[in-house]
């Protein structure tokens, strides 16, 4: 007699209890729980991230002087920073009618032109300390009338 027949008898083990069934129900609801609440999290990311990016796309457009409607037209890979929005901007901004503007280019305020004439020319007609020492000296040093009156007349005063 062989061994064969009921060697699979001892393999075949089934449970027939209640608290098998309802603890993978539980599993099975918990897990689809989490799906539920892992695709809400990532719908609210993307909203979030969608928004900073046109965000920060608004902004540089602004600060470069461009109309804020050319950001539909920037391409999702382009990063929303400063270097790579303004080197696209220099790349394609001809196809939007904006001109790329020199980034070593200065403004200045007329009313800083003006300050700063006037201290350079206050600067150049100033005496130095020497010259005025010189005046000094020539003047308390001056014995008479007419020798003051010199002194005063070659100096300016």
């Amino acid at each position: 007699m062989s061994n064969f027949d009921y060697e699979d008898d001892d393999e075949d083990i089934t449970t027939t209890s209640n608290d098998g069934n309802d603890l993978v129900k539980q599993l099975r609801k918990a897990n689809k729980q989490k799906d539920k609440e892992l695709a809400d999290l990532k719908a609210q990311f993307g909203d979030i991230s969608k928004a900073q990016r046109e965000r920060a796309v608004k902004d540089v457009l602004e600060a470069r002087g461009v109309n804020s409607k050319i950001a539909k037209f920037i391409p999702s890979d382009i990063d929303p920073t400063e270097e790579s929005l303004s080197k696209w901007l220099d790349d394609n901004g001809d196809v939007f009618g904006f001109q790329a503007t020199e980034s070593n280019q200065n403004t200045v305020d007329p009313a800083q032109a003006a300050a700063y004439k006037r201290m350079n020319n206050a600067t150049e007609q100033a005496q130095t300390p020497d010259a005025s020492d010189d005046i000094l000296r020539k003047l308390m040093s001056a014995n008479s009338r007419e020798e003051l009156d010199e002194v005063i007349r070659m100096s300016g005063l």
